[in-house]
């Protein structure tokens, strides 16, 4: 009976953990909610992605990068987009995200750069979108 107790109170630990949201989303970067809209919005233009999961610490800390684009008025014409991996599945599976943060950045429906891992600075991304405008 202890053994079964026990085992019922692991499940209900293990069950009621949450992932918490550190992701410091501020909002400036529009979220996708579906294929047909990621798809949709990578199909003209230059298009920034951001992968990212909400608990992860590492896409925490590359996201002010990202965001402060959204205030550079030189690349303004690009669309700056956060793909949730947790709430748009469907779309990381099929694009080949295989890790966090991961940072995609689209022409006319073309993948041109493929970003992986934190640590690529404003510049180095302002830089990149800036050369497909």
């Amino acid at each position: 009976m202890p053994k079964i107790l026990m085992f019922m109170f692991a499940l209900l630990l293990l069950g009621s953990c949450k992932k918490e949201d550190i992701s410091g989303d501020t909002g400036v970067l529009k979220a996708v909610t579906s294929l047909n809209e990621f798809e949709s919005e990578i199909s003209s233009g230059v298009t920034l992605v951001f992968y990212h999961a909400v608990w992860c610490t590492k896409c925490a800390s590359q996201r002010p990068a990202i965001e402060g684009l959204t205030k550079d008025e030189s690349i303004k014409a690009a669309a700056y987009l956060q793909v949730d991996y947790e709430k748009v599945k469907e779309v990381v599976t099929k694009y080949g995200v295989s890790g966090f943060p991961t940072i995609h950045i689209y022409k006319d429906n073309q993948l041109k750069h493929d970003l992986s891992g934190p640590g690529h600075t404003q510049a180095q991304l302002t830089a990149l979108v800036k050369a497909l405008l």
